[in-house]
């Protein structure tokens, strides 16, 4: 089977700083305490392969926080949520993260960010997990204005944290490193690419695209999972897609670019608030023109990930149309390869046979009919179309499956976290 090089810090900082975009609040937060946490382990002599596992979990360590509100909960300094409540988002980023090898301890650090140094038995996890806990603080107290003036006040919290909140030897790491000025300039410039080139971090893996597949699953959990409303939805239109472009004919390897590219065709998604998502009324103009950028921010996302180029294309451009009428290039017929196609109508299919917060699922033939007009219009690919209404009791039975194992997968991560209802509600 074919495989990939893929460079995981580059991977992972174009889906952290679309976390990021969720609310202004959040205003590059993930770049910030990366670049705090590099600066502090430099200073302390982490080996190459900590820095980098150290660099990936602070990118990931908040997209657990499925939410807006949830998100600003974890904004105050003095919090107890690590250990007093482990079901939060910390815990959600360790249940998914550490299913794909490579991410194994960083989502150990993940896991702990928010656990104070004095409830974990003594030294028993890798200085990096310590580092993050204390990197996310100190980006937290971080506001607006002079940072220098602002300095003296952070050190003196954090080090009164000493061996209580924080690790004793990573806050003399930290007094350390921000001892000169260069190290405050950072946490509001947040140099991230030079941070990157000066520790010599990023490094190519071979993956081949079962274990890439596996990678995608974990983000289309992140996407879709916020809401029982896109419970399915991505493993959906993976399943279609696949169904589809198998009948007409792609190899192996295309097959399995296709379910990732279904897997990852609303990637942008996880900069949509989840109170959007859940809407049951009819969105404003200002809410829709906001969902559109999602799939802006998937082809943006991924553009910058060598080896993606074909799940990219096929995957980002779902809502373009033949015509020139969709968004967001207003691509037309000769741009869009067949693969591209083939998503496109796999997601309206899925989408219109799916429960929705403002309507109910479609009957089969009535989205059927409603695919014919958009391709009478033009809209839609005839020839991918055909391949679907001949074989809709193919397509359906796979589509019926995957969501059955999806809903599986969503009731289990949410059970096995203890917080049955967890996505079910926004307050």
């Amino acid at each position: 089977m074919k495989q990939l090089t893929l460079d995981l810090i580059d991977t992972v900082r174009g889906i952290s700083e679309c976390v990021d975009l969720v609310n202004p609040v959040f205003s590059h937060h993930h770049k910030r305490v990366t670049c705090i946490a590099l600066n502090i382990a430099q200073r302390m002599g982490l080996s190459l392969e900590e820095k980098r596992e150290l660099a990936i979990a602070s990118l990931l360590h908040d997209v657990g926080a499925l939410s807006i509100k949830e998100r600003v909960k974890y904004l105050e300094f003095e919090s107890d949520f690590g250990v007093k409540n482990p079901y939060n988002h910390a815990e959600i980023g360790y249940y998914l993260f550490k299913e794909f090898k490579p991410f194994l301890n960083p989502a150990i650090y993940i896991r702990y960010h928010h656990t104070y140094y004095a409830d974990i038995e003594k030294d028993s996890l890798p200085l990096g997990a310590y580092i993050l806990h204390l990197a996310d603080r100190v980006a937290i107290s971080i506001r607006e204005g002079d940072i220098l003036l602002q300095s003296k006040t952070i050190k003196d919290r954090i080090r009164a944290q000493s061996n209580r909140m924080f690790n004793p030897e990573v806050v003399d790491g930290f007094l350390s490193a921000s001892s000169v000025d260069g190290f405050w300039f950072d946490a509001v410039y947040m140099p991230l690419d030079a941070l990157i080139r000066e520790n010599n971090l990023s490094k190519g893996i071979n993956i081949t695209l079962d274990e890439l597949s596996s990678f995608a699953w974990i983000f289309h959990i992140l996407i879709d999972f916020r809401s029982r409303y896109t419970a399915t939805h991505s493993c959906g239109v993976a399943g279609v897609a696949l169904e589809l472009a198998r009948i007409l004919g792609f190899s192996k390897d295309e097959l399995k670019l296709m379910e990732i590219a279904g897997y990852l065709h609303d990637l942008g998604k996880i900069a949509i608030p989840v109170e959007i998502l859940e809407k049951s009324d009819r969105l404003t103009e200002e809410e829709f023109n906001l969902m559109k950028f999602h799939v802006y921010y998937t082809y943006r996302i991924l553009e910058d990930i060598e080896g993606l180029e074909q799940i990219n294309t096929w995957g980002a451009f779902h809502h373009e149309r033949l015509d020139g009428s969709g968004y967001p290039f207003g691509l037309r017929e000769e741009d869009l390869p067949l693969g591209s196609r083939i998503v496109q109508v796999a997601d309206v299919f899925t989408a219109l046979t799916e429960d929705r917060p403002y309507r109910k699922a479609l009957p089969i033939d009535d989205a059927l009919i409603h695919i014919e007009t958009l391709v009478r219009d033009k809209k839609l690919d005839r020839n991918v179309f055909s391949v679907l209404r001949s074989n809709v009791d193919l397509v359906m039975e796979r589509l019926s499956e995957v969501r059955r194992r999806g809903l599986e997968k969503f009731n289990n991560f949410y059970s096995t976290l203890g917080v049955n209802d967890y996505a079910f509600s926004v307050e």
